[in-house]
């Protein structure tokens, strides 16, 4: 981890203790923290954060301490939590952190691990604390946990602090003995350590009190700190007696820690209990009397300030007391302190917190305020959440809150649930258009026609019915009115896997319909929404062009696409464009192109306005170094057989068919296959089933199966041959050749019904063929480093056959000058024919006129 993560320690001063130094507890750690992760497993009252807390105290070693809370189960608001942790130490840190969302998958956790990747210092010893782990149950939080801690540096040991086992798998690391374990029993006060807290107390009970007081307690530490209070209180030990500890511990707290308080704290502290983890900014903001907030160092280690958190620590059983009472504050009390904490939060990056918090005062206005700020399309959690809120809302809320409605229709979207969404503002149009007559109805209505609008088009894929476009025009008139202008990011929008949303099967004509459809709409959800889906209709122009193999047209389309997406910010048309743009110079043999176009995939991963950016550019090349054999390049998320995914599930086409080429590159041809029978709905559109198909033949030919490989090959090619789309054919390159070279001698041979005729299977073949070298001799540039210098891409030996090939050589006469066989003559003619992405000799021989080889 990077260095500037830990600068939030700060030694407490000498001399000030609210605790008890055990040295037995210190030695088992410092034994412990030699191992990369710790596990300190005890109930509640068992002094648990106060022994880690006081050893790394002593360690004098950088630490961050990461307070969990059940709140923390919903991934923004841990990774809010895990940032603000962050922030305390290092805001330079913290704001990288925030353009990230939070890494629920293995593409956005590799992302996250390059921050402490490029600053870590090997020598220096790290010390990560997850406090009350045992509050957190959502599984990809505790992925994020147990991946950081198993993929950690040697010189960092995070500690488990929990009640109850961490839902984590730690087998393996057990298995190696790289785990330490911190027991219930290993926490326990000894009966030395016992007097030792007294004394330090100055506290002097009789032997047989202390005996007693031992046998009651057994060692645990709240209840031994308890005692020493109600010690304190009544001199002597004369009031100690065992059933006060064992009867009720709230009634301790009241007699004991309680009673000694002025009115105005005791209210103070109930107030606290209505806060999360409350911060010394909110803290004064909610005390208001400096001699109140100055009182709380009377109560001792049951409230103190924590420096690593930047908060003050309610110890929990304390908090469940203060909790009980909150029956004495009134509602305007309540309401106050509920305003400033939500202020608080949103000011400081804690929006989830600071939308509870809104909801508890009603304030509807502030929920949506602090909504504003976040993504257009929410995160299926965050969307879920924000739901909730809604639908605990007084019915009054849209009609006096009358933005709530986008909120709440955005949060429908988000979730998939579009009929629903549709029939709710089909219903509340009527009323909205009933409002009076401001800037505000007529933004409402813009989004209410863009939404309209956005699930006619998702749908149209299943109701060929385009009316949608009148949902669109009325956006724009709308947006007119109400003198509006959208910025990034909400402007952008979210591609799916394909921008030729029609289903298979479909003919020519109808894919030249819905593009068609897509032109007219464009002008009007730009005009509306600040550009959106400016750039789209070139887009799917290029896209049919490219799967018809029109290179030329389809790069003409795609290069007007990319300039119109720049120009309004629409950085998802950018990053499709570019990828078939990166997928033509590749089938080209351009390397210069393609190297271009891996600068320009590059440079977007500092949009900050594109949440995707960094998922994308690894989708994107990672199939380039798939293609390429450069497999050592490609993102580990795409490795991994980790399943989440942070893409909304229309655009997951992409992400599992890159996945699924992986798999095949790496000779798991089951695993391929499973990942293309979950594409989903992805696989309902003609272009996406055509490349399944494909791979699909791919893989059960590597696994011997050639009549289930024949099938799917029929299949792709009686899907494509309507419209002509046959570049997924073609980019398989060797692989289809072979396969189509063997699907031809079955027929041929009468195996097999000619479902695919033989100048098809011929086309398909001679294409993969071609492609086949062509990528053979990118390849060889790739790996060689030496793309740019053509030259240097033949051998001695291979100029030396070439030139004579030139010179109009048989092979007899080549070998007997350069003193090699004719066979030896062959093979390096083969080499040449592939390095130079050649069919033949003439072809050859043209080429390197052209490159200057031969000069």
């Amino acid at each position: 981890m990077p260095e500037e993560f830990f600068y939030g320690y700060t030694p407490i001063a000498a001399g000030y203790q609210d605790y008890l130094d055990r040295p037995r507890i210190n030695s088992l750690l410092e034994k412990a923290v030699l191992c990369p992760i710790v596990s300190v497993v005890a109930g509640a009252g068992y002094g648990k954060t106060w022994a880690l807390y006081s050893f790394v105290r002593e360690y004098n070693v950088r630490t961050a301490w990461i307070q969990c809370s059940e709140q923390d189960n919903m991934e923004e608001r841990f990774w809010e939590n895990f940032i603000s942790a962050i922030s305390i130490i290092s805001s330079e840190t913290a704001q990288k952190l925030r353009q990230m969302n939070f890494p629920a998958t293995d593409r956005q956790f590799e992302r996250y691990l390059t921050i402490p990747r490029k600053n870590a210092i090997p020598n220096k010893k790290y010390i990560i604390v997850y406090d009350d782990l045992h509050l957190i149950t959502e599984k990809t939080v505790l992925h994020f946990i147990e991946q950081s801690v198993i993929r950690s540096f040697l010189n960092i040991t995070f500690v488990m602090i929990s009640r109850t086992e961490p839902q984590l798998d730690f087998t393996k690391i057990e298995e190696k003995k790289l785990l330490a374990r911190i027991t219930e029993d290993d926490l326990r006060f000894s009966r030395n350590e016992m007097d030792s807290y007294f004394r330090l107390q100055q506290l002097s009970p009789a032997p047989q009190t202390a005996s007693a007081i031992y046998h009651d307690t057994e060692g645990w530490a709240f209840a031994v700190h308890l005692a020493a209070l109600a010690l304190r209180n009544h001199p002597a030990g004369q009031a100690y007696a065992a059933w006060a500890l064992r009867s009720n511990v709230f009634k301790l707290i009241e007699s004991e820690i309680m009673a000694p308080l002025s009115p105005e704290m005791r209210r103070f502290l109930i107030k606290l209990s209505l806060v999360d983890d409350p911060n010394p900014e909110l803290v004064r903001e909610i005390g208001q009397d400096a001699a109140i907030i100055n009182e709380i160092a009377k109560i001792g280690s049951f409230i103190h300030f924590d420096s690593y958190l930047n908060s003050y620590r309610i110890h929990k059983l304390f908090m469940d007391y203060l909790r009980e009472q909150q029956d004495e504050l009134s509602d305007e009390e309540k309401k106050e302190v509920w305003t400033k904490t939500a202020a608080w939060c949103a000011a400081n990056n804690r929006k989830m917190d600071a939308i509870l918090n809104y909801e508890k005062t009603g304030d509807y206005d502030g929920i949506v305020n602090t909504l504003y700020t976040l993504p257009q399309i929410f995160p299926q959690r965050m969307a879920a959440f924000v739901l909730d809120i809604m639908d605990r809302a007084p019915e009054t809320i849209f009609r006096d809150f009358p933005k709530t409605l986008i909120m709440r229709y955005r949060t429908l979207t988000s979730l998939g649930r579009f009929d629903q969404c549709r029939d709710e503002i089909l219903e509340k149009l009527p009323s909205i258009r009933a409002l009076g007559e401001s800037p505000e109805k007529h933004y409402i209505l813009m989004v209410c026609y863009m939404i309209l609008g956005f699930i006619g088009f998702i749908r149209s894929i299943h109701t060929r019915r385009y009316d949608f476009i009148d949902y669109f025009r009325e956006a724009a008139v709308e947006g007119r009115l109400s003198e509006h202008v959208t910025p990034p990011p909400v402007n952008g929008m979210t591609l799916s896997a394909y921008a030729c949303r029609v289903m298979a099967p479909a003919s020519g004509k109808e894919i030249e319909e819905f593009i068609e459809v897509i032109g007219e709409t464009v002008p009007y959800s730009a005009e509306a929404m600040g550009g959106c889906q400016y750039g789209m209709y070139e887009l799917a122009r290029g896209e049919l062009a490219f799967f018809r193999s029109e290179l030329d047209e389809s790069e003409k389309q795609l290069l007007e696409s990319l300039a119109k997406a720049r120009e309004k910010q629409q950085y998802e048309i950018e990053n499709r464009a570019l990828f078939y743009l990166l997928r033509i110079y590749l089938s080209r043999g351009n390397a210069k192109g393609t190297e271009s176009v891996l600068t320009q995939l590059e440079a977007e991963l500092e949009e900050t306005f594109f949440p995707n950016r960094h998922s994308y550019y690894d989708i994107v090349t990672g199939w380039y170094y798939i293609q390429t054999g450069r497999k050592e390049k490609i993102a580990p998320w795409i490795k991994s057989d980790y399943k989440e995914s942070d893409l909304n599930s229309g655009a997951q086409g992409l992400e599992k068919l890159v996945k699924a080429k992986y798999y095949i590159s790496e000779k798991r041809y089951p695993a391929a296959l499973a990942v293309m029978e979950s594409r989903g709905n992805t696989e309902s559109l003609l272009m996406g089933n055509i490349e399944t198909k494909v791979l699909e033949a791919i893989c059960h030919y590597r696994l011997s199966d050639r009549e289930r490989a024949f099938t799917a090959l029929t299949e792709a090619c009686t899907l494509a041959a309507p419209a002509g789309l046959f570049m997924p054919f073609t980019e398989q390159g060797k692989d289809m050749r072979a396969l189509a070279e063997a699907l031809v001698r079955e027929t041929a041979a009468g195996d097999k019904v000619p479902e695919v005729s033989p100048e098809r299977l011929e086309e398909i073949r001679r294409n993969a063929a071609i492609y086949a070298k062509k990528l053979y001799r990118q390849t060889e540039q790739a790996m060689s480093g030496k793309g740019h210098k053509e030259g240097g891409l033949l051998s001695h030996r291979e100029r030396e056959v070439l030139v004579g090939l030139s010179q109009g050589l048989t092979r007899e006469e080549i070998a007997n000058a350069a003193s090699i066989s004719p066979n030896t003559v062959k093979s390096v003619t083969r080499s040449i024919y592939n390095k130079l992405g050649a069919l033949n000799q003439a072809d050859a021989v043209r080429i390197a006129a052209e490159k200057n080889i031969l000069s």
